[in-house]
């Protein structure tokens, strides 16, 4: 498996076109470079290990029309993070972490950020045993280590590229072995984004209990909501909707909670402004704004049974 490298953006682009399907390539770094190491396993699978500085690689709606490929792609993170986009939705993969996308469709893949690693596989179609338009549905979706078999076969990814030494008799075989690996990841994550929660109040618990943990983060949405639990945003927001709430005043209520708590107990010195920010209220005017509406009085002149 001999090293493929490219020592501009143009260079790049007809690589990563000639490997996958035609291409879009742009960095914002004038002294970006690339490399990729192939491994073809049969004619409709191969592996490819990519590392690269920071790339904004485009498959333009133009370009997927004037293809005739079919072929499923998936990206596992090794280094770096990045974000897929297919479909209307962006998933986010970290070290560890891996999306799908199809090529008969446009894509964006952002990994602006440097010192991109990541392993790519190439699968076609025909041979996941998975209902097309379940494709289409689990594309631009995180897949990460809690989806049944995702180690296992992250792990059969990462051997296979770290093996300098397969034989071509046993290509056939482990092409088979990683498109039956994929499909049961498929399978399993489609079964947590329909049923995997025993029942509604479970999964309001859980994403409760998930909230309360990730309080402090200012980006907290009801997109990370269901990425996090593998349901659709549609699903968090009727959730929500049977108690009488909505996701947002759920997160608005439990974070000044919480700051009232931390205003309580204050230590010297400790300003409101860094209070609400704890909360993931950065912003001291909103976070006034906020907890007088709740409270009838300001942050500054909380008191525990006010």
């Amino acid at each position: 498996m001999a090293a493929i490298y490219a020592s501009d953006i143009a260079g790049w682009q007809d690589i990563s076109s000639s490997h996958f399907v035609p291409l879009r390539c742009a960095s914002p770094d004038a002294t970006f470079r690339g490399s990729l190491v192939p491994l073809r396993l049969a004619e409709d699978v191969s592996l490819c290990r990519v590392s690269t500085g920071p790339v904004l690689v485009e498959r333009t709606d133009r370009l997927a029309q004037r293809s005739d490929n079919d072929d499923v792609l998936l990206s596992l993170q090794l280094a770096s993070s990045g974000t897929v986009r297919q479909h209307g939705r962006a998933a986010q993969i970290n070290p560890g972490c891996a999306t799908l996308y199809e090529t008969n469709r446009p894509y964006v893949l952002d990994h602006l950020q440097a010192g991109q690693e990541l392993l790519v596989l190439r699968v076609g179609r025909d041979r996941l045993g998975v209902r097309g338009r379940l494709i289409s549905e689990l594309c631009g979706r995180t897949l990460d280590g809690r989806i049944p078999g995702m180690a296992a076969f992250s792990g059969y990814l990462r051997g296979l590229a770290e093996d300098t030494g397969i034989d071509d008799f046993v290509r056939p075989d482990m092409a088979r072995a990683g498109a039956e690996l994929l499909t049961m990841v498929l399978r399993s994550f489609s079964g947590l984004e329909s049923n995997g929660w025993d029942s509604d109040a479970a999964l309001l618990a859980a994403m409760r209990s998930y909230i309360k943990d990730h309080l402090g983060n200012p980006a907290l949405t009801v997109e990370m909501l269901a990425r996090e639990h593998h349901v659709s945003v549609r699903k968090v927001h009727s959730i929500f909707s049977d108690i009488g709430q909505t996701p947002a005043a759920v997160v608005r209520g439990l974070r000044l909670s919480r700051a009232a708590s931390m205003l309580t107990s204050r230590a010297p010195g400790q300003t409101v402004a860094s209070i609400g920010a704890a909360c993931g209220i950065p912003d001291p005017t909103t976070f006034n704004r906020a907890f007088l509406r709740e409270f009838g009085c300001p942050p500054s002149k909380w008191q525990p049974h006010a």
